[in-house]
């Protein structure tokens, strides 16, 4: 009699875990909430093998759409059901909904909490085409190795740095070559005009100060321990550390961040170390000053504020998560984009948080552009560049530019200009290329569209500049280009 009421208790149980099973499949959509705000969130959820679910993501706000997340072992528990790392799901047959949190690593700092519920099919509006003519740029150069940070505009010159280690100078004009240095470690970082000579931030974990119309070498300074060393993007331990910190000059003194978790403040004249700041795990953008501060982001998550002449950290505030992008300085806010999906405007007196907003699913890795009181900024997988009131945080507008904007919006009178990026093979589509937008609206009014890879990045990944009336900017094939505003 025991064995058979056993044998009942474990059938009943299959059959509650079947008819769960059966009553999750489908497709399930609705919204994830976050600090009042919502976005489309939908899981489409078909029969596995080995009694196991199938289930695919949709998340709109980054242009992924039926996106397979693996085969998941439902754990049941009444009305819940545990799907491994994907978290807990809570069914409710009165309501016909399924509840939960959006998984960790969707949304690593928040907790998004969301509800679905079944429909015969998907529906999400349709992406929208730049619908801006393409642009033909007036000269091209080149370098023969990816360029990655984007050029420099000195007048008559433009400065870029590529991954062969050589910074060059080429004719704004014509595009011709008027000189080269060649360091000991890739470029990533954009070269820095200080009065008549460019600083440029290698690799090799020393920063040169170059002679401007030579290309002559006036020094060099180590501000590394040791050369940096950029896990590939596929390694599971890579940083997905793009770029390097620029030079900042500012008042008779040069400040630069290092890879391995310093700031340091150099003399101009020589390169002698003045102070360094240790602790930040990694500074992989270049510090913002003002008369009294220095403000930066790190691999920790945090912003900090030193003291500009003795390198005295006045105050810290923690993103909790990593910050690889230079705060935009603007009267009493320091701007500045995290991987937690924020941009947040902070008190540059005290670090404290006067505005933040939240990107869906997109990590912020664009250093803000300021002009006439509102900032400009990139984003990774939102694909959008957005323009903010710079006090306030409201938005002015968000446009979808179709590929990852990593880097530095260059803006002009009436434009603002950004390179994009894509990967082949990604799960999201992104297109690499550079977009001209009107500055008051956002609206596309040309565009430049780089070749596609089917294998690795391409694109332009770094930040355009701006001067006599031309744009230009570097990719990832390695070429410079030269366009008409």
């Amino acid at each position: 009699m025991a064995t058979m009421c056993a044998m009942g208790l474990l059938l009943a149980l299959a059959l509650q875990a079947a008819f769960s099973s059966a009553e999750l499949l489908g497709n399930w959509s609705g919204e994830a909430v976050h600090a009042g705000a919502s976005t489309p969130y939908a899981l489409e959820i078909t029969s596995g093998s080995d009694g196991k679910l199938a289930i695919a993501i949709d998340l709109p706000a980054i242009h992924v759409l039926h996106q397979p997340l693996g085969e998941f072992a439902p754990n049941f528990d009444g009305d819940d059901v545990e799907l491994e790392w994907l978290g807990k799901l809570r069914h409710n047959p009165r309501a016909r909904t399924l509840s939960g949190v959006v998984p960790e690593t969707f949304a690593p700092v928040y907790e998004l909490a969301f509800t679905l519920r079944r429909v015969d099919a998907m529906e999400f509006p349709e992406r929208k085409e730049l619908g801006a003519p393409l642009a033909k740029p007036l000269w091209t150069f080149e370098t023969g190795s990816a360029a990655w940070p984007g050029p420099t505009c000195a007048g008559e010159r433009v400065l870029v740095g590529s991954d062969d280690g050589v910074l060059r100078a080429l004719d704004a004009e014509s595009g011709a070559k008027l000189w080269q240095l060649a360091t000991g470690g890739r470029l990533r970082s954009r070269a820095t005009l200080v009065d008549d000579s460019a600083l440029i931030h290698s690799d090799d974990g020393l920063v040169y100060r170059v002679d401007l119309a030579s290309g002559a070498e006036l020094w060099r300074a180590r501000v590394e321990r040791a050369p940096i060393v950029r896990l590939p993007f596929d390694d599971p331990k890579s940083r997905y550390d793009r770029f390097g910190s620029e030079v900042t000059s500012y008042g008779g003194k040069l400040y630069v961040g290092a890879h391995d978790g310093r700031v340091v403040a150099l003399d101009p004249n020589d390169g002698r170390e003045l102070w360094s700041f240790d602790g930040a795990q990694g500074v992989l953008a270049a510090p913002a000053v003002d008369g009294e501060r220095v403000v930066f982001g790190g691999w920790d998550g945090c912003v900090r504020a030193l003291d500009a002449k003795s390198g005295k950290e006045l105050w810290k505030f923690d993103t909790q998560e990593p910050v690889v992008s230079t705060p935009a300085l603007v009267g009493d806010r320091a701007i500045v984009g995290s991987r937690s999906y924020d941009l947040f405007g902070l008190d540059i007196a005290t670090g404290a948080v006067a505005w933040q907003r939240y990107l869906w699913f997109s990590w912020i890795e664009s250093s803000p552009s300021v002009r006439d009181g509102d900032v400009y900024v990139g984003s990774s997988d939102a694909a959008v560049l957005a323009a903010y009131e710079a006090r306030t945080g409201n938005a002015r507008w968000i446009t979808d530019v179709h590929g990852w904007a990593w880097g530095q919006p260059a803006v002009g009178a009436q434009r603002v200009y950004v390179g994009t990026s894509g990967q082949g093979g990604y799960l999201a589509p992104h297109h690499g290329g550079l977009v001209a937008v009107e500055r008051s609206t956002g609206r596309p009014i040309w565009r430049f569209a780089s070749a596609s890879s089917s294998d690795g990045a391409h694109g332009f990944p770094g930040s355009p500049a701006l001067c006599g009336g031309r744009v230009f900017a570097s990719s990832l094939d390695g070429s410079v280009f030269a366009f008409a505003e």
